[in-house]
């Protein structure tokens, strides 16, 4: 089982079973930009996506192995990056999952290489993190906790990164917090 990562006209264009949709709610980019548009997430089996890949060209879109299918939670994390330093990325790979644990999160997907279908968003490494709520994922990436090992991967990689509700908005609480966080970064770096 893979998770397919798309844009919305991606997955219209693929024409995904929507019980195979795991998550198309209001998003927020932490770090971009974000090319593929309105984001989708999907669990599909190695043969849809070969007949996706092969049926449509150019799909904007990637593919990452399943750790777990998604459990009740309510919002998901989303990375992909470019890498420049595998060496240097190893300490938060060794303990970023500790942090994550720790806000509530547990690891969907998480790949040394994503399967890129098309398009020309380019990712090395990806991962689906899922979370009780969109609060703690939020609270995750914007904590003191995470600041050391996000230092890391800014340090190494060409990351991007955003934070989605499994369906509808985002709740008003948690988009607060993440826009106070994006503002208050805009701020330190000018």
């Amino acid at each position: 089982m893979k998770y397919l990562v798309a844009g919305r006209p991606a997955i219209d264009a693929a024409r995904i079973n929507p019980a195979d949709i795991v998550a198309a709610g209001e998003f927020i980019v932490f770090e971009g930009p974000w090319t593929l548009g309105a984001p989708v997430i999907a669990r599909l089996g190695d043969d849809a996506i070969d007949d996706i890949r092969t049926s449509i060209g150019g799909l904007k879109a990637y593919a990452v192995e399943a750790l777990a299918a998604a459990g009740a939670g309510e919002a998901f994390l989303v990375a992909a990056h470019r890498m420049r330093d595998l060496v240097a990325f190893q300490p938060y790979a060794e303990q970023v999952g500790a942090v994550v644990e720790r806000f509530g999160g547990r690891f969907l997907a998480r790949s040394v290489k994503a399967e890129m279908l098309g398009g020309d968003f380019v990712s090395d490494r990806a991962v689906i993190l899922e979370f009780p709520t969109a609060a703690d994922a939020v609270a995750f990436y914007v904590s003191d906790v995470y600041a050391p090992l996000m230092r890391i991967r800014h340090a190494v990689s060409d990351p991007r990164l955003l934070v989605m509700a499994r369906a509808g908005a985002l709740p008003a609480g948690a988009r607060a917090a993440a826009e106070s966080y994006l503002r208050a970064r805009a701020a330190s770096s000018h």
